[in-house]
């Protein structure tokens, strides 16, 4: 596979990395990084590996949405937001349905989007010095295409908390909201993770994918009926005037008028 915004690399025989490779966007879900995910998911979903590793180049994991993308959206018929909305929430499903165990390496900040990657994996190991948020609110958005994994990752208290106040937090809070698994010093991150995907190697690969697929099958399920719901909230959320308000403030570097001096 040949990708110009993600890096394949074939861990061992059991494992296979996604690298984002972005950088001076901050690995933003830009169009061409969600098409070469979306492409990239169906084909490790099909092929030896049981695990995937997802990581990133770069000072960050992922800043989440493209706010230029988004920015296009405030001024168009609501059935392009319908299909633009949907791209990203595809990818998503497809992330979240992938039958191999996902685990994150985060080495670098993660704001919206990328605290959602976060959450569809199924072990996220962080290095100590980063910084997470779900910024929307600040913009006069909503967390939408993101939200039934977050949800279902921290809890409701936790995600409420979260979405309105878009605080930012490190990975300390990130293990106490059940984000975060492993803390680690950036000089032992990889060897932790190897040593972890070792710890796969005597079980049976049929049986890796078979219990991920129970697990899910036995907690609630995250279907397209959710997925389309959180479609039209994006949609709709983008023809406010507080989006509309937020998105334009950050463009032009200056505060949104909710903010009161």
């Amino acid at each position: 596979m040949n990708f110009k915004k993600l890096i394949i690399t074939k861990i061992n025989n059991i494992a296979t990395e996604i690298r984002l490779n972005d950088p001076d966007v901050h690995n933003a879900l830009t169009l061409d990084v969600i098409n070469e995910l979306t492409l990239c998911i169906d084909v490790l979903s099909k092929d030896t590996s049981s695990l995937i590793l997802i990581s990133a180049n770069g000072k960050s994991f992922c800043a989440g949405g493209d706010l230029s993308w988004m920015k296009k959206q405030l001024s168009a018929p609501r059935e392009n937001r319908i299909k633009e909305a949907s791209k990203l929430a595809d990818l998503l499903l497809k992330l979240y349905n992938c039958p191999k165990t996902i685990i994150g390496k985060v080495e670098g900040n993660a704001f919206g989007g990328g605290i959602g990657i976060m959450s569809i994996c199924d072990f996220v190991f962080s290095v100590k010095d980063i910084k997470m948020a779900l910024t929307e609110a600040k913009l006069g958005l909503i967390p939408a295409t993101i939200s039934p994994y977050v949800v279902k990752k921290i809890g409701e208290k936790n995600a409420i908390h979260l979405f309105t106040s878009a605080k930012v937090f490190g990975p300390e809070d990130g293990v106490k909201f059940g984000l975060i698994d492993f803390i680690y010093e950036e000089n032992k991150i990889n060897s932790k993770i190897s040593e972890f995907i070792d710890s796969f190697k005597n079980s049976a690969p049929n049986s890796i994918l078979e219990s991920k697929k129970l697990v899910r099958d036995l907690s609630y399920a995250i279907d397209q009926n959710i997925v389309n719901l959180t479609i039209n909230r994006l949609a709709d959320i983008w023809d406010t005037n507080e989006a509309k308000e937020g998105i334009n403030a950050f463009f032009n570097k200056k505060k949104p008028n909710w903010i009161k001096e």
